[in-house]
């Protein structure tokens, strides 16, 4: 999609190769001593059909060595995620990093007064909207849930703020099999309209385990059927370090290695060779308030260390950082964004869910805050960019040429290089304070406002032809009338 993606340096790595094999022996001595509770009857009769040992009356299935490894051997290192627009079609591999929105709170921050109020339809299609127009963002997931459609109707309303309003990669939602197959449904319209030949899959699916060492009965029914149709899913944990998982980050790692090992077996037998992603959305629970916390160093390391397993396993990697806990636009939001964001993305985390907008412990997403987010991936691309050594870049001529004394100023050697050695901010105020003060003394978030007022005024998604458009109002009312029968 862009060429700014790519790692030029070594990972920032925090494991030795003892260290990955240590946590890899423990998650298999877990899969294979303690087992996987799994309460979901598809999954347990694929398990038992993978010779994994399952006992019916405890619902515990244990898995050998020779199973996991055998299922990993199966896992691509990479794939190619199609969107409506081949030009923005991702790849997921390599040194290759991708930034990911907000991941479905209930709650918005209110564009004009800032204050927490609940999701609307509207908010949805205006934040995929404005993650259409915003270069660094690199698929349109509908960053919120909306709470003003009928109860069970949400899936579907989400997923037509998407496709309407974005031709970027989009994901799907999978909690249950009638939810995972509407998504389907229209992922698969989506793929009739193309005029190109798909060069992958056009939608994937984030899941999470329930910690410790249980399956989500909906998510994976929802697994089931996504990879079955040959959609690719992540397979994440959500673990609380000190809660539902053990309060060393080591510990935590080794069960969220084994949850994730376990639903590998499940994915690969069901279709061998699907492709997989390698997650996390793990943290530490703040021992005062008992909530995850999302804007924690520890977040970071553990999206660190979920890159370096990735790499382990020869999967892509998905990690959660830009959420901040700060319920205002403060230094606590912009601190714990930054060393979150920028940790995850120097150790080669390939998808970065909750990079834009999500704030208060991940229950609201704010739209002020996602042009600021926006902003500060700019900073975080031309840190991964590094540092160019070549001929022109060193500029002997240039100094020799100038000489002691000499400016740089009206060189044109600074005319052609400083837009691609700068980072030049647009919302960060850089002026001196007398002229900021002259200016009108503007905030960063009112800045941030008039952003997100011009998208949502100018910006124009690539409209989906009127066939498809007609279809889903067809299939809304499918789904309509499908709850009232419940």
């Amino acid at each position: 999609m862009m060429d700014w993606n790519g790692l030029k340096g070594d990972y920032l790595e925090f494991f030795s190769r003892d260290d990955l094999d240590a946590i890899h022996a423990t998650a298999l001595k877990i899969l294979k001593e303690v087992g996987l509770k799994v309460t979901n009857d598809q999954a347990f009769e694929i398990f038992a059909d993978t010779g994994a040992d399952v006992d019916k009356e405890t619902r515990i299935v244990t898995f050998s060595n020779s199973l996991v490894e055998e299922s990993l051997d199966k896992v691509p290192n990479g794939f190619i995620w199609q969107a409506r627009d081949p030009e923005k079609n991702l790849i997921m591999r390599d040194t290759l990093v991708h930034f990911s929105p907000a991941a479905c709170p209930p709650f918005v921050r209110d564009l004009e007064t800032g204050e927490q109020r609940p999701v609307t339809y509207r908010d949805c299609c205006n934040m995929v909207k404005i993650n259409d127009a915003l270069e660094r963002v690199s698929d349109c997931f509908c960053p919120v849930f909306p709470t003003d459609v009928p109860t069970g109707s949400e899936h579907f309303y989400m997923q037509r703020a998407m496709v309407e309003n974005s031709d970027k990669c989009l994901r799907g939602r999978i909690t249950g099999t009638e939810v995972a197959l509407d998504s389907i449904r229209i992922m698969k319209k989506i793929t009739q309209i193309s005029e190109t030949e798909p060069q992958g899959p056009n939608m994937i699916a984030l899941t999470d385990t329930i910690s410790p060492l249980r399956t989500d009965d909906e998510i994976v029914d929802g697994i089931i059927e996504f990879v079955k149709e040959g959609f690719p899913v992540i397979l994440s944990a959500e673990m609380m370090a000190g809660a539902t998982g053990p309060a060393t980050l080591a510990g935590s790692l080794a069960l969220q290695n084994a949850e994730i090992l376990s639903h590998v077996v499940l994915c690969q037998h069901l279709n061998p060779g699907i492709p997989l992603i390698y997650g996390t959305t793990s943290s530490i629970m703040d021992m005062k308030s008992s909530m995850l916390r999302y804007g924690a160093p520890e977040m970071a390391l553990i999206n660190a260390a979920t890159a370096q397993l990735g790499r382990y396993y020869g999967m892509p990697s998905r990690g959660a950082a830009g959420c901040a806990d700060a319920k205002e636009l403060d230094m606590q939001a912009g601190y714990e964004v930054a060393i979150n964001v920028l940790l995850s993305a120097l150790a080669g985390v390939n998808y970065m869910t909750q990079s834009i907008g999500g704030m208060d412990m991940g229950l609201s997403v704010s739209y002020r805050k996602i042009m600021i987010d926006h902003e500060m991936l700019g900073s975080v691309i031309r840190c991964l960019e590094g540092i160019r050594v070549d001929e022109e870049a060193l500029a002997y001529e240039v100094v020799k040429n100038l000489g002691p004394g000499g400016t740089f100023l009206a060189h044109m050697h600074t005319f052609q290089n400083f837009k691609k050695e700068h980072f030049i901010p647009e919302l960060a105020d850089v002026d001196s304070y007398s002229v900021w003060n002259e200016k009108g003394r503007k905030s960063l978030e009112d800045k941030a406002r008039e952003q997100v007022e011009d998208i949502l005024k100018n910006h124009k998604p690539a409209p989906l032809p009127k066939s498809v458009t007609a279809e889903l109002d067809e299939m809304e009312q499918e789904v309509l009338e499908r709850i009232k029968e419940k």
